[in-house]
């Protein structure tokens, strides 16, 4: 059984979940959640997209970065704070007019720093589209229970 459910998944994402308000404007919908990573759609929408219909890089990171934190903490089966130390992407070709759907694994799971992946998929099409990797710096439990959401201190 999963330590977070697609559906808990879905209300951290969403507006009043736990990411920044401009996360939940990303529309994106979990497909998938398992210690092995988390599936995720991005739907396609003007919001995301550059004129001629490309999909944003912009988009693609900031889901790259929520994802694995999701992959992350499911892979560790607690919700520990977490800070992006890096973050690389390489954007393979463009995902034009359509869904993306990005597939985030943890590829090293360490005590105080993580490794994962992300591979983004054009819908219905098998060759990616683009692939980031990153590494987040775990911080210790004493930090994780001062929030509950981002920005927002527990009590407030």
């Amino acid at each position: 059984m999963a330590f977070i459910s697609v559906d808990e998944a879905q209300a951290m994402v969403s507006p009043g979940g736990h990411f920044s308000p401009w996360i939940a404007d990303l529309g994106l919908r979990i497909e998938r959640i398992d210690k092995t990573g988390v599936r995720a759609r991005l739907p396609r929408s003007p919001r995301v997209q550059r004129p001629g219909g490309v999909v944003m890089g912009q988009a693609l990171m900031a889901a790259a970065d929520t994802l694995l934190v999701l992959a992350f903490s499911e892979a560790m089966g607690r919700k520990p704070s977490m800070a992006t130390v890096s973050l690389t992407t390489n954007f393979m070709r463009a995902a034009v007019d359509c869904d993306v759907i990005a597939e985030a694994r943890p590829l090293k799971l360490g005590r105080s720093t993580v490794f994962g992946e992300v591979v983004f998929y054009a819908d219905g099409d098998a060759q990616p589209v683009g692939q980031a990797t990153a590494v987040f710096a775990v911080l210790p439990d004493a930090a994780a229970a001062k929030f509950t959401a981002v920005g927002t201190l527990a009590g407030e």
